[in-house]
């Protein structure tokens, strides 16, 4: 009697961990190995061959002066790997893509990642790349795998900064609340506005009783590291916000009454994932002498 021997390729899976621009450690996989059944018949090894390296993940906005792995929702923003291997052309390696919030277009080491169109802010969203590589023919083929993270910081800008300067204003609103620091909670320490604005409130605290007021919606102007609309502020967005005030001066008891727009400067911090508060300035009427908010 004749016998046939079949022989099965050999597949082997290897996970290396990788420094990815914001991103985070790599669990390796275990390999797996195929070989041929009983009756006396051997195995067919693959050839030596090294798992590709996946050097960084840049992930970039297109505005102008836009942070390094930032977005806000709805935003397309490019994502770039760096990878190299020693046997395999970079161009010949298969890329999979996939994050937990979002949607990608494109193939290969270049691709466009979108941040979905609404979702609960600031938030996490990580993008997991795949690289892999086949080897070798016939029952000698096999195959690496290397997987990394990059991580994105995902903001509304426009909500977060326009609901932090209304809640700003609307406590300052509140002569009630007496407590400057809670007032001023959403600023950030050592910003160029902070210590005078501080000053302001306290001010105001000592000297005024508001006893009317209203704050409307914020309209927020986007542009990183640029000049805002009024009074030569300096930040990353700034919220327009109408405001009336009607109160009385303690000094005397002269009745004041103050309109027009507040606006609010804010930063991004990227060490810290969040925008902060830095500046506040008055554009509107002002009685003359009035110490109650500056220009």
């Amino acid at each position: 009697m004749r016998r046939i021997l079949f022989t099965v390729g050999l597949v082997v899976s290897i996970a290396v961990g990788f420094a990815a621009c914001g991103g985070g450690a790599v669990t390796p996989t275990t390999p797996t190995t195929s070989s041929s059944g009983g009756g006396g018949g051997g195995s067919s090894q693959p050839p030596p061959n090294t798992p590709p390296v996946v050097d960084g993940i840049t992930v970039q906005g297109t505005r102008a002066k836009e942070p390094a792995n930032f977005a806000d929702v709805g935003e397309a923003i490019q994502v770039t790997a760096a990878v190299h291997d020693a046997e395999t052309p970079v161009d010949q390696l298969q890329y999979q893509w996939a994050a937990t919030a979002g949607t990608f277009s494109g193939t290969g080491a270049t691709v466009t990642w979108t941040a979905p169109a609404s979702a609960t802010t600031p938030g996490t969203v990580t993008l997991t790349l795949t690289v892999l590589e086949n080897y070798g023919q016939g029952p000698a083929a096999g195959q690496n795998k290397v997987n990394g993270t990059a991580t994105v910081s995902l903001h509304d800008s426009t909500k977060e900064v326009g609901d932090m300067a209304r809640q700003f204003l609307l406590d300052f609103s509140d002569s009630n609340i007496k407590d400057v620091s809670y007032i001023m909670r959403n600023f950030q320490p050592g910003c160029y506005g902070t210590d005078p604005e501080t000053e302001q409130v306290a001010d105001n605290r000592k000297k005024y009783v508001i006893f009317n007021w209203s704050v409307g919606p914020a309209n927020v102007i986007l542009g990183f590291g640029t000049i805002g609309p009024y009074g030569g502020q300096h930040g990353d967005a700034f919220a327009g916000v109408p405001v009336h005030w009607e109160s009385t001066r303690l000094a005397d008891n002269v009745l004041e009454n103050v309109a027009g727009t507040d606006w609010v400067a804010a930063f991004y911090y990227p060490d810290q994932q969040r925008w902060r508060l830095c500046d506040s300035r008055f554009d509107g009427h002002l009685a003359f002498g009035s110490t109650f908010i500056r220009r």
